[in-house]
């Protein structure tokens, strides 16, 4: 009886200690937690004991505090991104209101001629129809984040129809004095898309690269599976650096002197829409030339 006793006084003296050491271990856990919540810090909690139960409750534990940091990281980003897109948003429509409200003032001065008067309205139009097109650049690019946008695709004959936006940039090239390298098919190659969407694609490179650069080049071929179209030219200025991974960024512009020109969602929405209706698009910089690759896959003949 005696023997039985001792037996459970050292028991219990010894479930005892574990209770204590554990109740010590966990408080210790909770001021660093505590630490690690207050502060920006990497660090991460440790304990002194080995028992496999706390140390899985730390290792979850740190997992889900990286998965906080990540989160919190990622937010500050976005963060960041928005500030970038309200002020860069925020002067390109000022440049073209100070403009406007710069002619209006000249039209109505006195003493001017009919002349100047015919002249102060086209540009007054010009500036208009740059602001209403840079806000339907917007608009089309908040459409195209809601992943709910769908888009209604179709047989097109994607050889034609290229051949038919680049007809429509005649006047344009020949006013920068380019003599445009095209190689397009006289095949018909059939992909699937939605036709104004693929048109406002090309609309946009072309553009990007007639504002942006000379002796642009459009090389279109087919393979097995694709339809390839590059777009090529020669940037205005050779000093700048193109960072091809943000090129479809919102709002990107490698020239920062070039906030005068374009919304900077043009490459942006030619991705949006480009990988919306299945294909794909990268941009490359090599030996002093810009291009734009896109491809999608080809419906076979039966």
């Amino acid at each position: 009886m005696i023997f039985i006793l001792i037996l459970l006084g050292v028991l219990t003296t010894v479930l005892a200690g574990h209770i204590f050491i554990y109740r010590r271990q966990v408080a210790r856990l909770c001021r660093q937690l505590a630490f690690i919540n207050n502060n920006v810090t990497q660090a991460r909690p440790q304990v002194d004991i080995n028992p496999k139960e706390l140390k899985d409750l730390v290792e979850q534990i740190c997992i889900l505090n990286d998965r906080l940091n990540e989160t919190r990281i990622s937010s500050m980003r976005q963060d960041e991104a928005l500030r970038e897109t309200i002020a860069n948003l925020s002067h390109d429509i000022r440049t073209p209101l100070t403009s406007l409200d710069g002619y209006f003032q000249l039209l109505l001065a006195e003493g001017v001629t009919q002349d100047k008067k015919e002249y102060y309205v086209e540009i007054i139009k010009s500036r208009l129809e740059s602001l209403s097109g840079m806000l339907d650049e917007l608009f089309t690019y908040a459409k195209l984040q809601d992943p709910n946008y769908a888009i209604e695709l179709m047989p097109m004959d994607m050889a034609a129809v290229t051949a038919e936006v680049l007809l429509s940039f005649y006047d344009d090239i020949k006013k920068n004095g380019d003599s445009p390298a095209i190689e397009i098919p006289e095949e018909e190659i059939t992909i699937n898309c939605s036709r104004s969407a693929y048109v406002r694609i090309i609309q946009n490179i072309i553009k990007n690269a007639i504002m942006h650069g000379r002796n642009l080049s459009v090389k279109m071929h087919k393979n097995r599976d694709e339809a390839i179209i590059i777009c090529s030219d020669e940037p205005l200025n050779s000093d700048v650096r193109i960072d091809t991974n943000r090129v479809f960024d919102r709002f990107y512009k490698a020239d920062k002197a070039r906030s005068g020109k374009g919304s900077g969602l043009g490459l942006a929405i030619a991705k949006e829409l480009t990988e919306k209706m299945g294909g794909r698009i990268c941009a490359r910089y090599e030996d002093g030339i810009f291009s734009v690759e896109i491809a999608f896959p080809v419906i076979r003949a039966e």
